[in-house]
């Protein structure tokens, strides 16, 4: 299987920029996305993180959309995580989903 990091250095992902508590500006590169119903989500990984073997990915919902914005927010919800991180794992792709408790 090959390793989406290494991937990474060649493939040029879509990126979300978000601003934490802090007011700082952090970039994360999109690894994935999948949609279930109207709910969509988003696998992430802080962009300057992408060539870190040990990198830890992020879900990301979609919270609204406007003319010039979309909003995302970090899954919190325990049961809607595992819901989620279980679509990106049935997607088969050439990453390991795992949930650390």
């Amino acid at each position: 299987m090959s390793d989406i990091f290494e991937e990474a250095q060649e493939a040029e992902f879509e990126t979300v920029v978000m601003t934490d508590e802090n007011g700082i500006e952090v970039e994360f590169s999109i690894i994935d996305h999948v949609a279930n119903g109207t709910e969509r989500y988003l696998l992430v990984v802080e962009t300057e993180l992408l060539d870190d073997e040990q990198a830890e990915a992020l879900l990301l919902k979609e919270v609204s959309i406007d003319a010039e914005d979309i909003t995302y927010e970090m899954l919190e919800d325990d049961t809607e995580f595992d819901r989620v991180a279980a679509l990106f794992a049935q997607k088969g792709e050439d990453y390991e989903v795992s949930i650390d408790d």
